[in-house]
């Protein structure tokens, strides 16, 4: 069975018991969990708890094992495209499933292809975000005015991953590792892309 994780009212998590109804109009979501909640590596107090919970629930990350989620393990391109492919409502499963990511994600645009074994840094994880979102007609603009001039390491950003690091950054798509530090030359973990895959899909 499933027990509720926590409610969500425009993607922000409702804490305590209760909450008053405003008077306009508000997209209230509720995030279920398996009462045995099977990742014995993610606690209820970890920053990443709830972006775990989330995307388990939805189907759309597995464990690394049937009692383990592994949430500083790095993500590879292929594991990536599969992710975004179930976001599309694709099934990708099986021993085929990184022909069928990779097929998927050529087909969107979302990637070339290239190198699915190689690890996913931050502004990459961004940037297949940003363009899947444009191929399905998402509204980017909020990129065109955000400032990611504010951190440091801003001049590390690829520039073919600058328009994708500032809406990801404006929608609040992806946070700073710190509140001067970008990392988008970092290697994306598991629990960094599920906390980014959460706030697009909530978005």
């Amino acid at each position: 069975g499933y027990e509720l994780a926590y409610i969500t009212v425009d993607g922000e998590k409702i804490t305590g018991n209760t909450f008053k109804m405003p008077d306009k109009a508000v997209t209230v979501s509720a995030v279920f969990v398996p009462v045995t909640f099977p990742f014995t590596d993610v606690k209820s107090g970890d920053w990443f708890y709830d972006a775990v919970a989330y995307i388990y629930a939805n189907g759309l990350m597995d464990g690394t094992s049937a009692t383990t989620f592994e949430p500083n393990a790095n993500m590879t391109r292929a594991m990536v495209w599969a992710i975004l492919a179930r976001v599309d409502g694709e099934t990708v499963t099986g021993a085929a499933w990184a022909d069928t990511a990779r097929a998927w994600a050529m087909a969107e645009g979302v990637s070339d292809g290239t190198d699915p074994n190689g690890l996913v840094t931050r502004e990459q994880f961004a940037t297949m975000l940003y363009r899947y979102a444009v191929a399905k007609g998402y509204d980017v603009s909020i990129g065109e005015s955000t400032n990611i001039l504010s951190y440091a390491d801003f001049a590390s950003i690829s520039e073919y991953a600058i328009p994708a690091m500032q809406w990801a950054c404006g929608s609040g798509i992806v946070t700073g590792v710190t509140d001067s530090t970008l990392a988008p030359q970092g290697t994306a973990t598991r629990a960094q892309c599920a906390a980014m895959l959460m706030r697009f899909v909530e978005l």
